[in-house]
């Protein structure tokens, strides 16, 4: 018991730290950034980056969960098999695809949104192109994590993190580029880490592939992938519907809310990457009671993180906009509970994609989706901001329920179908 409770230390540890470390010095510069972006800003920022979680999951194509799922199935060789062909994956498919998102979201707001008040380019290239770049990055995180290599793990992130803070220093606040400085950012910071990791791992090109673990993989992704574009509706949805409600000062507002609020996101991502490998296990040794352990503590955690948050939101936002964005501090409480409602989602969500029934978590993103786009609209346009940051928690209640539905009426048609053999 001993030693398993220093190992848990050292790997929260390193994860915490791995999370932790660039999440201070964007912290740090924070002051510096809310200085030089004004409410337009972080509107402008929000919109674009709000249709990453719609677009993403389909230019990833979710692959790193099947990396998970796969990796205590397979041997060395096959672990190193799978790695190479999603890292072909990643430098074809991926960037086909992004060129194809681009230009359908392009059409889209030229279409739908053609009264935004603020134009398409190059603010929608900047968000778009940033994401495959993170391919690369994402996967080897990855594989480290499942090898429960935190010492690496952390110094992979922190060295993306050191990138990405020396870039919005000078594009934000150097230069003053103001939303274009904040998005380009990233876009550089993930290509300057691509081309490091490309060249690292250049040698899983010459891995042999089979066609066939290609088609497993997309049988098993596809419907991961669009049940995960479903989740815009849960993560992005909000912060696009709340431009169309016209008051750009307050949207800025609620911006710099949800992202204050999304800092917790780290937190709470150190510790799933802690957890995570020790779930899986669980699941597939079907050792119910350590699964059961392991998931309480992640969600106390968690949940102890959160409540600190909301006790000290007025002067963590106080220090962090250096006393500018005030108003944004009921948005960032309300917004900070989602960390606690998409945990509990999450790890319901993986013990459904572990145990095999990836159709399900595409039935409940469906089902999900169509409540939210439901009711979003009805409590923004009547609570205005509040209303949407409510949904922003709540629609994570929504996916639990829904989920934990079928996982019981899946259990019943299980139980029932073995009665009649």
């Amino acid at each position: 018991m001993n030693n398993t409770m220093v190992k848990y230390i050292k790997h929260l540890s390193a994860y915490f730290g791995a999370s932790l470390v660039p999440m201070l010095l964007m912290l740090a510069i924070n002051p510096l950034i809310a200085l030089n972006m004004t409410p337009e800003d972080y509107a402008v920022t929000g919109y674009y980056s709000s249709f990453n979680s719609l677009i993403s999951p389909l230019i990833i194509f979710y692959m790193l969960h099947y990396y998970n799922k796969r990796y205590f199935e397979l041997d060395q060789l096959g672990r190193l098999q799978l790695k190479a062909l999603l890292y072909k994956v990643i430098l074809s498919f991926s960037f086909i695809v992004t060129i194809l998102c681009f230009t359908a979201l392009w059409g889209y707001i030229r279409v739908f949104n053609s009264g935004m008040q603020f134009p398409i380019l190059p603010y929608l290239a900047f968000s778009v192109f940033a994401l495959p770049l993170a391919g690369l990055f994402n996967l080897e995180l990855a594989d480290l994590k499942m090898e429960r290599n935190s010492k690496a793990f952390f110094r992979l992130s922190v060295t993306n993190g050191i990138i990405l803070t020396i870039l919005n220093l000078l594009f934000v606040v150097v230069i003053k580029w103001g939303a274009s400085g904040k998005l380009l950012a990233p876009l550089i910071a993930n290509f300057v880490v691509f081309v490091i990791l490309f060249y690292k791992n250049r040698f899983l090109l010459r891995v042999n592939n089979s066609w066939n673990e290609f088609i497993q993989l997309i049988k098993f992704c596809s419907p991961l992938t669009l049940a995960a574009m479903l989740g815009y509706f849960f993560s992005g949805f909000d912060k696009t519907y709340m431009e169309s409600l016209g008051d750009m000062s307050e949207y800025g507002y609620y911006i710099v809310g949800a992202s204050m609020a999304n800092y917790l996101n780290a937190f709470s991502t150190s510790i799933a990457s802690t957890f995570q490998p020790d779930i899986y296990e669980a699941i597939s040794k079907t050792d119910n009671r350590y699964l059961f352990k392991t998931v309480i503590l992640q969600v106390a955690l968690t949940t102890s993180i959160v409540v600190l948050f909301i006790i000290l939101c007025p002067i963590v936002i106080k220090i962090l906009t250096a006393g500018r964005y005030m108003d944004s501090i009921t948005y960032a409480r309300i917004i900070s509970v989602s960390t606690i409602t998409s945990c509990i989602y999450y790890i319901i969500n993986n013990y459904t994609i572990a145990k095999g029934y990836s159709q399900l978590s595409l039935y409940t993103t469906i089902f999900a989706s169509v409540m939210v786009i439901i009711i979003l609209p009805f409590i923004a346009n009547k609570f205005q901001y509040i209303g949407g940051a409510w949904m922003a928690s709540g629609s994570f209640v929504i996916l639990t329920v829904i989920n934990l539905l079928f996982l019981h009426f899946k259990k019943l048609t299980k139980n029932y179908k073995q009665t009649q053999i």
